[in-house]
């Protein structure tokens, strides 16, 4: 398959984008099961039903307050001093919105907790909308909850959603993205391509798709991977799109060096978002935690004692003053008072995304260090 044969394959059809452009009105719900196009930050979420993902297969409910913080269930006529950012693990898809980790955690310190997470979030588009939040000045909170999932430090790369995983999804459209030189040192900030509701035609159009994203960094890494499965070897074009020497992998074989080149470059666009955030918290008076969330795969990994893709990060983060909560670490040593075996264990907690029963272990999970954090302490402590 050509560079221009795999973009075609994935172009949008003129009816999927009129969906992803359309709003929720009275008496109906958005029809593009909820993401729906913003001019920053790509896509934010609007009132929506999904059918069949829930818990026995039920339908789950999503509602939005009028900032676009999903529905506040617990204590929502009371200030809110707690905002949480992140992806869909934060946002909590596949439950109802009474049963995500934020109402629990709210309806234990007796405070409303509000949830600004969209589905396919990278970590710099909820930094991004972190700032959207606080500049229009709805509701201004001064504790600060970075969640980031696993997928997210890929994600600050993707100009395009659809280029790296090739196929129709739901927030598969353009979205503002960071481009970086590893080994200069150096990480740009790029907004969202297409801004302009009407302009999101575009991407229907085949010559205007190839011309705006042959030449993007993470095309290049889907082709290599393509190619790698034949059975070709070229990291060059991998390595110099994100500004790192190939020679470091060239032993690997070659699917393993591609994705390794990819790893450094997205965690190190992630690091850059933290020093964003860090500098944003600073300027506004802020206090800042970050938590560490992962898919199930990766979740069965820590139960089995395996390596982790993110040791770098998690060094990073090692020196940095304020609360770091990692969800692995958490699961590990809630498993070690289990007898069940770890498939039996996860499958209580993750349903795709984590299951009401598993956005309750990561409430209490973050319990402790979050009353630590706040001051004053929240009613029940105080």
């Amino acid at each position: 398959m050509t560079t221009e044969e795999y973009i075609e394959s994935f172009l949008p059809s003129r009816e999927q984008v009129e969906n992803f452009l359309a709003k929720a009105t009275t008496g109906s719900l958005q029809p593009n099961r909820g993401w729906t196009h913003d001019p920053e930050l790509g896509w934010v979420h609007d009132d929506t039903m999904h059918e069949g993902d829930g818990v026995n297969g039920t339908r789950t409910y999503y509602n939005y307050e009028k900032d676009g913080a999903r529905r506040v269930m617990q204590f929502a006529d009371q200030p809110c001093r707690l905002h949480t950012y992140g992806d869909s693990f934060t946002h909590c898809d596949q439950v109802n919105d009474g049963e995500t980790w934020q109402e629990y955690l709210a309806g234990h310190i007796g405070e409303p907790i509000r949830n600004y997470g969209v589905g396919g979030y990278s970590v710099y588009q909820a930094y991004r909308r972190m700032r959207k939040i606080h500049r229009e000045g709805q509701h201004v909170a001064d504790h600060i909850i970075l969640n980031i999932y696993d997928d997210d430090h890929f994600r600050n790369l993707d100009a395009w959603r659809r280029v790296r995983f090739g196929r129709s999804t739901n927030c598969g459209f353009t979205l503002p993205h960071m481009r970086v030189n590893v080994e200069k040192g150096e990480c740009i900030e790029n907004g969202n391509l297409l801004s302009a509701p009407e302009d999101v035609y575009k991407l229907c159009d085949r010559d205007w798709s190839i011309k705006n994203f042959k030449d993007d960094p993470v095309l290049k890494l889907v082709m290599a991977t393509k190619a790698a499965a034949e059975g070709a070897k070229d990291l060059e074009p991998v390595a110099v799109s994100f500004g790192l020497p190939a020679d470091q992998v060239s032993n690997d074989e070659a699917g393993d060096a591609i994705r390794k080149l990819h790893t450094e470059a997205a965690l190190f666009a992630t690091k850059n978002v933290i020093e964003l955030t860090e500098q944003f918290v600073a300027e506004t008076g802020k206090k800042l935690m970050v938590v560490l969330s992962f898919n199930r795969a990766n979740i069965r990994r820590a139960l089995a004692g395996e390596s982790r893709f993110d040791q770098t990060f998690v060094d990073y983060l090692s020196a940095k003053s304020y609360p770091v909560i990692d969800m692995r670490e958490c699961y590990a040593a809630d498993f070690e008072n289990s007898r069940l075996d770890p498939d039996a264990y996860l499958k209580r907690y993750y349903n795709g995304h984590q299951s009401p029963a598993g956005n309750f272990f990561s409430a209490w999970s973050l319990m402790d260090k979050v009353v630590e954090w706040l001051e004053p302490k929240p009613r029940p402590y105080s």
